[in-house]
């Protein structure tokens, strides 16, 4: 079996669920997921559901026997252990690409954020299909949708919320500057003069402030997380923020020769000092 322990919002989920995919399909392996982070941390929730995967929950083990493998595990130096697995543990070392990771075979569970295309590359088409962002869309979005159609649509990515409120996200992320946004709507109407922008955010405030200061623009927002991921998907050409929620929004849009521009500093210059982004970015993408 390949367990892959889950964390993080949606794109992070939507990452490690893609790294499992690609090493359960290369290994012929069944693929299970662990909450087990969810249940011990509080924070966020399993958010692939819609998506329905041909993937099995880790169970839940009685709150006794549970608490007592987890002590284990941690007096083991491996406190990301699912509670009775006793497979190959894999942890990522770093956030480029490891090697390693095509190497593993057997039962594995791996605990990380894989965050490149690289771990699932020759599986692209296993991973689209099974999130396909449409599942995502509730009846309101497939109508928002249609506002999205045609070659000039553009989706702009805002993203604050924990960013810029909590100051341990706010120290690694950090947040992109009017700046960036002014650079990337330059650089998409050298090539798409009648663009229309559609700006997404998880502050409302913030999209209505950088739609009033673009040319052709207007906020839009879906009735979850989960449709604004499907409706930015929709958009012919993205701006995406320093979020794996935008990464995918615009990796999911099959259509070739779109403009796909992301920034450079994906983290704060401090936390860069540590992560190495090159892997994260795929190359035919602009980097502003």
């Amino acid at each position: 079996m390949i367990v892959v322990q889950l964390h993080g919002g949606l794109g992070n989920q939507m990452f490690q669920a893609a790294a499992g995919l690609a090493l359960a399909d290369r290994l012929g392996d069944r693929l299970m997921f662990d909450f087990s982070r969810y249940r011990t941390k509080g924070l966020r929730a399993y958010a692939l559901g819609p998506f329905a995967l041909d993937a099995d929950l880790m169970p839940t083990p009685p709150a006794f026997s549970g608490a007592i493998s987890r002590v284990l595990n941690r007096l083991k130096g491996e406190k990301e252990r699912a509670p009775g697995f006793r497979g190959v543990l894999y942890r990522e070392p770093h956030f480029h690409v490891d090697p390693a990771f095509f190497t593993l075979s057997g039962d594995v569970q791996i605990c990380g954020y894989f965050q490149s295309a690289w771990y699932f590359a020759g599986h692209e088409d296993t991973v689209r299909a099974a999130l396909e962002p449409k599942k995502l869309a509730s009846g309101r979005a497939l109508t928002l949708a249609e506002q999205l159609a045609g070659d000039t649509s553009v989706a702009v990515h805002v993203r604050r919320g924990d960013y810029a409120a909590d100051p341990r996200a706010a120290g690694v992320h950090g947040t992109q500057t009017d700046a960036y946004y002014d650079r990337a709507v330059a650089r998409v109407l050298e090539t798409v003069p009648a663009a229309r922008f559609f700006v997404f955010s998880d502050t409302p405030a913030e999209a209505a402030a950088l739609a009033r200061r673009l040319p052709n623009a207007v906020v839009m927002a879906g009735e979850s997380a989960g449709d604004d991921l499907f409706l930015m998907s929709c958009a012919r050409h993205h701006v995406i923020a320093n979020s794996s929620f935008s990464w995918w929004s615009a990796w999911l849009d099959r259509r070739p020769d779109g403009i796909r521009i992301a920034p450079k500093s994906w983290f704060t210059p401090e936390a860069a000092q540590t992560r190495l982004t090159d892997d994260l970015i795929p190359r035919d993408w602009v980097q502003l």
